[in-house]
């Protein structure tokens, strides 16, 4: 083989476009959002002078519209993600008019479980026919298995280091190949409750707690959590949206100061970077 040869080859190589999602080779790659286009619209304020969301750089917080994205997917898939989770998400979170329309769904029912003690409420989703448990859990397992394929942080860290064992099962479960895998993840879906924050949004971060690690995504009315490993315990995986009893869906308060907390640190660490 002559060197023009191994030129040839090499930027041959170079320009195969490969979808992360269904790994096949097509002719383009889309420029794929980390977080959806339609969140960006929610958090914007069309009373402010600048009514773009405020982004976390190396250089500050300012208003901007730029938005994260990466060629990525393909058409196809770029289309499963939101034919599967997104549109559903999208159309039943905290809207930039105020309304929730899956919050206002909860409020006209009983909590399956409640205390006078605390703000928190559980609600049993396979009895409740609004909601679709199928979108929430793919949402999720969507933004979380996006995180993982990508260096998406200012940094260059990426967001939710899965590792390769773990960014195939969920890979798996987006295209169809097997079910929620919940031997190995377990994810709460929580409704946030509270005014402040409540359109408090940024690329999920985590931490490990025991035997497993844990990410967070908070969003528009919502927060979901997602925890990794072999070894979850039990009070953990048992209350998991996608696979536990009732599909247990979690309406509280309390999160908000923590969230409040996280992104305050998330804003600092950009800052100092």
């Amino acid at each position: 083989m002559t060197a023009l040869h191994r030129r040839e080859l090499f930027e041959r190589a170079s320009t195969v476009k490969v979808c992360k999602l269904c790994l096949q080779i097509v002719e383009r790659l889309d420029d794929s959002h980390f977080l959806p286009a339609g969140i960006y619209r929610r958090l914007r304020d069309d009373h402010s002078v600048n009514p773009n969301p405020v982004l976390v750089t190396p250089r500050g917080a300012v208003p901007t519209s730029k938005q994260a994205k990466a060629h990525l997917l393909c058409r196809k898939c770029e289309q499963l993600l939101c034919k599967q989770g997104e549109s559903w998400v999208l159309a039943h979170c905290l809207q930039a008019d105020g309304s929730f329309p899956l919050a206002s769904a909860l409020a006209a029912r009983t909590p399956d479980v409640s205390s006078s003690e605390t703000p928190t409420k559980l609600y049993y989703a396979s009895g409740i026919p609004e909601i679709s448990i199928s979108a929430l859990t793919y949402f999720a397992a969507s933004i979380f298995w996006r995180g993982a394929i990508y260096p998406w942080c200012s940094d260059g860290r990426v967001p939710v280091p899965l590792g390769s064992f773990f960014q195939e099962e969920l890979r798996k479960y987006l295209t169809g190949q097997q079910s929620f895998p919940h031997d190995c993840f377990s994810l709460f879906v929580i409704v946030r409750e509270g005014k402040a924050i409540d359109r408090l949004t940024y690329f999920p971060a985590g931490n490990r707690i025991g035997m497993c690690h844990s990410y967070r995504f908070p969003m528009p009315g919502f927060c979901f959590m997602l925890f990794v490993g072999k070894h979850i315990p039990t009070q953990i995986s048992e209350k998991c949206f996608a696979a536990g009893n009732g599909n247990p869906l979690v309406v509280t308060s309390v999160l908000e100061p923590r969230l409040f907390n996280e992104g305050v640190m998330l804003r600092r660490r950009a800052e100092s970077a």
